[in-house]
């Protein structure tokens, strides 16, 4: 991490209330703060609540999402939060007490480090695109949703920082960044398609032409559209996901629900509402009991740091599941449904997701379990056709053969740790989008929804920082 990052922690505590409510804000600028937090809380709870309603109200929702997200983002009153360490509240036992998985400043977007989770909440400040991609690759943050909105904060805050740069210059640091933000999570279509997004509007604007703060401006404007789009988005798959299990056969009779779920589909990972958690929140909100099987996720153990975290956050019943004992457990019927998030999504439907996924699709369909993905539009991916084509790249080793900086496995042992499972169309029930849920085979049907939701066809980046048309016609990115 460079030396302009800034990092402060604070211990969890079993005070619900935590330190900073307990004893009130010091100053005007955390009281602004803690404003800010009970906003981000009180949004996301309404747009849960609401999100049945502006089902099809997509187009609205984009108009108006820019001035959202800018009340979301903090924009009217950040200037007077001070760039620097900022300690927050103990978590404790209340939702509410906790601030969102991060919050873009005038200087600096500020990260909830996921590493440090339950036992601290430590929060993490980038000022950089640079230094955004470097937190992806540290896993500081992790969840596909998330990082798309991350990046496209960080490249608006490279612009920011370029405001003096001659023309040029400008434009090679900042298709520079958005490579390398799509490089530090190469699995995640959200983030090569907000990059994709970002640099149209710059090309927009006039990359050459336009002077810096108009370019800055612009970039801040479609990162703030960016990051609204998406909380509404998840408002409305979390409505659809809910629906879909109300009247879907095979559960829709069932007292309680049972879901089992792996992979971190929360708040932390979705940014304001998250995806696959969210749909079990809004069943919870709906008036239905639901309990969760939770799979503890290994190599970072997400399920048993995150998930089950958020899950007692919301007040919801969860139970904590090995890995290697999921797929037992719905042989055995002792699951209704399983729920998953996805990185990237291929045009006939199949899937990238996390590892584990794969065997639990394959389980589920021989005994009749729904198998459902909730993920956005966002991380379809345009350019690939089917599963051969997604991006599945290894993680290090070291995350398999080490936890928490101490060595598990005997010096010398030899580890392969695929980032993501691929999970073919046919074993997937129903994907769970903003714009409803879709159903194998899906023809077109992806790629269009994808299209109206404003997620670009692929392009190449030459050298010079232009874009040139389909993608791969000049090989690797610049």
């Amino acid at each position: 991490m460079t030396d302009e990052r800034r990092q402060a922690s604070q211990p969890a505590a079993p005070d619900s209330t935590g330190p900073a409510e307990a004893t009130g804000p010091a100053d005007l600028d955390e009281a602004k703060r803690l404003a800010r937090r009970r906003f981000f809380r009180t949004f996301a709870a309404d747009a849960m609540k609401t999100a049945a309603t502006v089902v099809g109200a997509a187009g609205a929702l984009r108009e108006s999402s820019a001035g959202m997200a800018s009340v979301l983002l903090g924009t009217a009153d950040a200037a007077a939060a001070p760039v620097g360490p900022s300690v927050t509240a103990a978590p404790g036992g209340s939702a509410g007490s906790w601030r969102s998985a991060f919050r873009l400043e005038q200087e600096q977007v500020v990260l909830l480090d996921q590493r440090r989770l339950p036992d601290e909440l430590v929060e993490v400040g980038c000022l950089s695109g640079a230094d955004v991609a470097q937190a992806i690759r540290e896993s500081v943050v992790r969840g596909a949703p998330l990082l798309g909105q991350l990046a496209a904060c960080g490249l608006a805050l490279t612009a920011q920082r370029s405001l003096l740069a001659s023309p040029f210059a400008r434009r090679a640091i900042l298709f520079g960044t958005a490579n390398a933000l799509r490089n530090a999570a190469p699995n995640a279509a959200p983030v090569r398609n907000a990059m994709d997004r970002m640099l149209a509007r710059l090309a927009e604007v006039g990359d050459l032409e336009a002077d810096g703060p108009s370019i800055a401006a612009a970039l801040r404007e479609e990162a703030d559209a960016i990051v609204g789009e998406a909380v509404s988005a998840h408002a409305r798959l979390a409505a659809h996901g809910a629906a879909l299990l109300a009247t879907d056969p095979r559960t829709a009779s069932l007292g309680t629900l049972r879901i089992l779920t792996i992979g971190s589909t929360g708040e932390l990972a979705g940014g304001q509402i998250g995806t696959a958690l969210a749909i079990v929140r809004a069943i919870r909100d709906d008036g239905r009991e639901v309990q969760v099987l939770v799979a503890e996720t290994r190599p970072w153990l997400a399920g048993a740091r995150l998930v089950a975290w958020e899950l007692a956050q919301a007040g919801i019943a969860c139970t904590l599941v090995a890995d290697g004992a999921a797929t037992g457990m719905l042989a055995r019927s002792e699951a209704d449904a399983v729920l998953v998030g996805a990185e990237s999504i291929a045009g006939n439907g199949d899937v990238a997701c996390d590892p584990g996924c794969y065997g639990l699709a394959v389980v589920a369909d021989r005994h009749a379990i729904p198998f459902l993905v909730a993920a956005p539009l966002a991380a379809c991916d345009r350019e690939a056709a089917d599963g051969r084509t997604l991006r599945a790249e290894l993680r290090p080793a070291s995350e398999l053969l080490s936890y928490g900086g101490r060595q598990i496995a005997p010096e010398g042992t030899a580890a392969v740790n695929p980032s993501v499972d691929i999970v073919p169309a046919s074993l997937v029930s129903a994907i769970v989008t903003e714009a409803g849920a879709f159903r194998a085979p899906y023809g077109t049907a992806l790629d269009e929804a994808a299209a109206a939701a404003g997620v670009r066809a692929p392009t190449t980046i030459d050298r010079a920082g232009v874009a040139v048309g389909p993608a791969d016609a000049l090989g690797p990115e610049a």
